[in-house]
C-alpha cells in the first residue's frame, strides 16, 4: 500500500531507533507543535531548516 502523499511528496517508511531522551523530545514538540505523530514533528521540523544546510 503507498504511503500518503503530503507536501505533494510521497512519502517513505523510514525505520529509526531512538534513546528515551531523544523520544521525549520529539513527544514534546508533537504537543508544542499539535503535531498528529512523530514523524509529522520530523516532517515539520526538517521543513524548518534553511535550504543550505541541507543541501551541504
Amino acid at each position: 500500500m503507498p504511503r500518503k502523499k503530503i507536501y505533494s511528496e510521497p512519502k517513505r517508511k523510514v525505520n529509526l531507533s531512538l534513546t528515551e531522551t531523544a523520544t521525549k523530545w520529539l513527544e514534546f514538540k508533537q504537543v508544542e507543535l499539535t503535531a498528529s505523530s512523530l514523524s509529522d514533528v520530523i516532517e515539520r521540523l526538517a521543513r524548518e531548516l534553511p535550504q543550505n544546510s541541507i543541501n551541504g
